[in-house]
């Protein structure tokens, strides 16, 4: 693939990435105070396993591993183990897609998420983000990429505890910088602080900034750095 092809798949992701910001604040506005309440289950995950977020993740990354799909989860579930632990109330993950290969992820997905309305679904034709919710009702965002990049940061991937029967596969630490610097809203800049102060000196740098010049680059935001 050309540069010039590269970086007209990479501003349609982009605006994958802002259609997913718009969406969010969308419904935070709408959100009735019983929705509220069922957020909250994420947080007391130990108390109510069968309902909670994680659970939800879970069930997910099970249908995702037994069709040997590339992914890792993003977000703030991957903030718990890297950042400051938050009350999260929805699931972030990215996938690793070839280029033509959408139609199969997308049946995969659907073996266990449902759209959360029809503009989703043009969504993810167009733009590669998947805009899904889980049977227990907790929004799900999946970005499809499609870069060797992705790849490499399915690659790079951890699993971690959150108190389940399995484990769930996270980024690295310094993918989700990464992912932060691209996305770079202002709470972005802020988890990025708080990653860094709990990472300490285990942080590689010149891993971040090796991925980050050339994704800056493609996305036109290279005072990011």
């Amino acid at each position: 693939m050309d540069m010039e092809s590269l970086k007209a798949e990479f501003l349609k992701q982009q605006r994958g990435f802002q259609i997913a910001n718009e969406l969010r604040v969308r419904e935070l506005k709408a959100r009735t105070h019983e929705e509220w309440l069922h957020g909250l289950s994420g947080l007391f995950m130990v108390k109510e396993p069968a309902g909670s977020l994680f659970h939800d993740a879970a069930d997910l990354q099970k249908v995702l591993v037994e069709h040997d799909v590339a992914f890792c989860f993003i977000g703030g579930v991957a903030l718990q183990k890297w950042g400051e632990v938050r009350q999260t109330t929805d699931v972030d993950l990215n996938i690793h897609c070839e280029l033509g290969n959408e139609d199969q992820i997308r049946t995969v997905l659907q073996k266990t998420l449902t759209y959360r309305d029809e503009e989703s679904r043009e969504v993810f034709s167009t733009n590669r983000v998947f805009f899904g919710r889980t049977v227990n009702g907790y929004d799900v965002d999946i970005f499809v990429g499609f870069t060797p990049y992705e790849r490499r940061m399915t690659e790079r991937a951890v699993m971690q505890d959150y108190g389940l029967e399995d484990p769930l596969q996270i980024c690295s630490a310094e993918d989700l910088v990464i992912m932060k610097t691209l996305a770079g809203r202002g709470q972005d800049w802020v988890d990025i602080q708080r990653i860094i102060q709990r990472s300490g000196e285990t942080m590689e740098w010149p891993l971040i900034y090796r991925e980050l010049k050339p994704l800056l680059a493609l996305y036109d935001e290279a005072e990011r750095l």
